[in-house]
């Protein structure tokens, strides 16, 4: 079916869209695809769960949220029922794929962190279609797991508009004013999980201080923070820096990362294919939980390892990351998350601020210095557009039979 043929389908492509609560990735992955989606046919998108990403999905014209208990099989039925979708799309959510699946309703899963998982994590193997996002090799852990999917396909780093991203950037490298010297963004990202709860604000305590002081150091004078982060927050202004803290729409964020000075972020992976498909650098804030250990390994080996901030040896080390995640992802970010809580009630916060701080500030010179682009991390960035010709196929299809 030609896009010309779908826009002028009898009706709405109906689609159920969901996001892991785990950080804000998933919500990105989420917009990207709708995004590309909606350039091409006319959506009627009910938003399920996703409570933490919401934010995130500003503009897109969900029209309504439901919840539903993913455990509850009557209560999915009931839901699939009610509103007849044509599919759902589903990031990082294996539970909720697998009951939307045995309720009838056809799934596109997105795993934008395949290289992530062992036997012990859960993987949706009987969706419709499974779409895994090709950045990092696959470990052999990882690789029996997705042995277990039944109609995989890989697809590129998923990002918004990529070819509209890109010529933005190429805009911005033009413009003399395309940048702003003064202003940084410092990304923060979903910062809580289902795993974390709402209440541990470890990590924001721990980086804020030392990542606002570096900044200072090089001469920034404005920084919008993002992420999930209260917007009443109390944060350091390191001299006369002005702080602002916002959660930002996608859109939002994307125009940040085109117009800013400098780019420090925590390591997810959504936020770094994003900093890539613009061509720009940042500075890595250290991890929040496995899958950012591992996301900083992309950005060691394809950049540079100065980019890359860690832990002090103190807190955590790479071995025992390592042996943690052998036991599974949950396992591996629970003992990572109570490792940064041991240091941020201890003697050990005097010393994550000086190393911390020492170490975001060779970062930031590296940055002024000329990084090397996060672009050479992939050679293609049309991941949205992939996943959403599966599902415009998947739709014409239906509609023919």
């Amino acid at each position: 079916m030609s896009d010309q043929q779908v826009r002028a389908g009898a009706r709405p492509l109906r689609i159920l869209a969901s996001g892991v609560n785990f950080g804000w990735g998933s919500a990105g992955k989420l917009s990207s695809v709708l995004r590309a989606l909606g350039s091409r046919a006319e959506l009627e998108v009910t938003g399920i769960g996703t409570e933490l990403g919401r934010p995130v999905l500003g503009g897109l014209g969900i029209t309504r949220w439901r919840t539903v208990d993913a455990s509850d099989a009557h209560a999915v039925d009931v839901l699939v029922a009610e509103l007849a979708p044509d599919l759902a799309l589903v990031v990082l959510d294996p539970e909720l794929a697998t009951a939307l699946q045995n309720a009838g309703c056809p799934v596109i899963y997105v795993d934008s962190l395949p290289f992530l998982w062992t036997e012990h994590d859960p993987v949706p193997g009987d969706v419709e279609l499974y779409c895994a996002q090709r950045t990092l090799p696959l470990p052999p852990a990882a690789e029996s797991a997705l042995g277990r999917v039944r109609n995989l396909t890989w697809v590129p780093p998923i990002v918004p508009d990529s070819a509209g991203l890109s010529r933005a950037a190429l805009r911005a490298e033009d413009t003399a004013t395309g940048r702003d010297a003064g202003l940084a963004v410092l990304n923060l990202g979903g910062l809580h999980s289902p795993v974390t709860g709402s209440t541990d604000d470890s990590y924001q305590r721990l980086v804020l201080g030392p990542a606002l002081d570096a900044l200072s150091a090089v001469g920034v004078e404005r920084v919008v923070i993002t992420g999930n982060l209260a917007p009443d927050t109390v944060v350091p202004s390191p001299g006369s820096m002005t702080v602002d803290v916002r959660r930002c729409a996608h859109d939002e964020f994307v125009d940040l990362l085109l117009s800013a000075g400098r780019i420090m972020t925590s390591p997810g992976l959504t936020t770094i294919l994003e900093i890539a498909a613009v061509g720009r650098s940042a500075v890595l804030l250290p991890p929040q939980n496995l899958s950012q250990v591992l996301n900083g390994d992309l950005v060691e080996h394809a950049c540079s390892a100065q980019l890359r901030t860690s832990w002090p040896l103190q807190v955590l080390t790479r071995a025992s990351i390592d042996a943690w995640h052998r036991e599974g992802e949950e396992y591996a970010v629970e003992r990572i998350r109570a490792r940064l809580a041991t240091a941020c009630a201890n003697h050990l916060r005097d010393v994550v601020t000086r190393e911390l701080t020492t170490d975001l500030e060779k970062g930031l010179a590296l940055l002024a210095d000329g990084a090397p682009s996060f672009a050479r991390i992939a050679q293609d960035f049309g991941g949205a557009e992939r996943v959403a010709d599966e599902i415009l196929s998947r739709w014409a299809a239906a509609a023919v039979a």
